[in-house]
C-alpha cells in the first residue's frame, strides 16, 4: 500500500502520530517508533529515561572516581606513592570497612538484569519468537550482557578483596572489559536518523577511550593522570547519555533529524561538554591543592603544657613564683 512502510516482520506500519516523523505501531499494547529503510521499517529502541538513568549513574561513578584519585593522591608521599586501582574504598565510618562500590557493581547491574528480562513485563523477555530472533525484545538481552559485564567486574573485585589469589592488574583488566562489551555493543546498536547515529557514535567513542585508558593504568599504576582521565571520561559519558535523553525525546524544532544541521552540530556540543568537564577537573584539582597547602602552612600544633602532678617539683614550684612575680609588677 502506498504510503506504508514493511515493519521487518511482514506487516504493514499503521499510520500514526509520529515522533520526530517516525511512524508508530502497536507491539502487545506498546507503542513502537520506527525509522524507514528501503521501505522496511525498524523499531527505535531506547526511552528518555533510559538515557537519563545510565546517565546520572555515570556522573555520580566518575565524581567518585574523581574525588578518591584526588585523595589518594593528596595522601601519597615518597615513600607510599600514588598508586591507582580499579574500584575505592568508602570512607573509614563505612561498617566493617565493607567493598561497597564492588558490592554495588554486583547489586544493581544484577536488578538491571531484572527489570530488563523480568520484572516491569507481562512475561519473561523470550530471545526467540516463531523460530527466530525476537527483534522486539533485542534490546534488552543487549542491555543485560552489558550489565553483566559489569555484574562480573564488581565479582572480580570481591574475590580479589577478600583473597589474595589475582594476579595484580586483574580488577582493572576486568573493568576495562566491561566498558569494551558496553561499547561493542553499543557499536551495533547504532542506527536510526543521522541525528541519532551522531549522538550514539560519540558516546561509543567515549566508552572505548575510556577502557584504553584503564588498560594503559594497568602499565603505568602510578600515573596519577590517567586515573583522573578515567574517571573524567566516565562522567563525560554520564553527561552525554543525559544530552541524548535531551536531545531524542524533547520536541524541539532545532533538532529536527531530517536536517542535516542538527547532526552537524552535535560533535561540537560534544566537544563544549569534553572540554568543561575536562576543564572543570582541573579546577577542582587545582583548587584541592591550593587549600591543602594553605592548610599545610597555617596549621601550628597545640602543645599541652603536662599537669602539675607530672612536672619535676622545683620546675612547678618555680613556675608558681614566676608567676607570683609578674603579679606583683606594676
Amino acid at each position: 500500500m502506498e504510503g506504508m512502510a514493511m515493519d521487518g516482520m511482514g506487516g504493514e506500519l499503521p499510520a500514526g502520530p509520529p515522533h520526530h516523523g517516525f511512524p508508530t505501531k502497536i507491539y502487545n499494547g506498546v507503542m513502537l517508533q520506527y525509522w524507514q529503510e528501503g521501505g522496511i521499517g525498524h523499531p527505535i529502541h531506547g526511552a528518555r529515561l533510559g538515557h537519563y538513568l545510565p546517565g546520572w549513574f555515570f556522573v555520580f561513578w566518575g565524581s567518585w572516581w574523581i574525588l578518591s584519585v584526588f585523595r589518594l593522591h593528596f595522601k601519597s608521599s615518597a615513600k607510599t606513592p600514588f598508586a591507582s586501582r580499579g574500584w575505592f574504598e568508602w570512607p573509614t565510618w563505612v561498617p566493617g570497612n565493607l567493598p561497597l562500590e564492588p558490592i554495588a557493581k554486583v547489586v544493581m547491574p544484577f536488578i538491571g538484569i531484572l527489570g530488563e528480562l523480568w520484572l516491569g513485563h507481562d512475561a519473561y523477555q523470550p530471545l526467540y519468537l516463531d523460530g527466530k530472533f525476537n527483534e522486539h525484545q533485542l534490546q534488552d538481552w543487549q542491555h543485560s550482557a552489558m550489565y553483566l559485564a559489569y555484574l562480573i567486574s564488581g565479582l572480580v573485585d570481591l574475590v580479589g578483596y577478600y583473597t589474595p589469589y589475582l594476579p595484580s592488574g586483574t580488577e582493572q583488566a576486568y573493568l576495562g572489559m566491561a566498558f569494551v562489551v558496553e561499547g561493542t555493543l553499543l557499536a551495533f546498536h547504532l542506527k536510526g536518523t543521522m541525528l541519532d547515529f551522531a549522538l550514539h557514535l560519540l558516546l561509543v567513542l567515549t566508552i572505548f577511550t575510556t577502557a584504553i585508558v584503564i588498560f594503559a593504568e594497568m602499565s603505568h599504576p602510578h600515573n596519577m593522570l590517567l586515573a583522573a582521565l578515567r574517571g573524567s571520561l566516565v562522567f563525560l559519558q554520564g553527561v552525554w547519555f543525559i544530552q541524548i535523553g535531551n536531545i531524542l525525546y524533547n520536541e524541539h524544532p532545532e533538532w529536527d533529524p531530517t536536517y542535516m544541521g542538527s547532526s552537524m552540530i552535535v560533535p561540537v556540543f560534544f566537544c563544549f561538554c569534553a572540554l568543561m568537564v575536562t576543564f572543570g577537573v582541573l579546577t577542582a584539582f587545582v583548587l584541592a591543592k591550593a587549600y591543602q597547602q594553605w592548610s599545610l602552612k597555617t596549621y601550628r600544633p597545640v602543645k599541652l603544657e603536662e599537669p602539675s602532678w607530672q612536672q619535676p617539683p622545683g620546675k612547678t614550684l618555680a613556675r608558681r613564683a614566676d608567676a607570683e612575680i609578674t603579679d606583683l609588677d606594676p
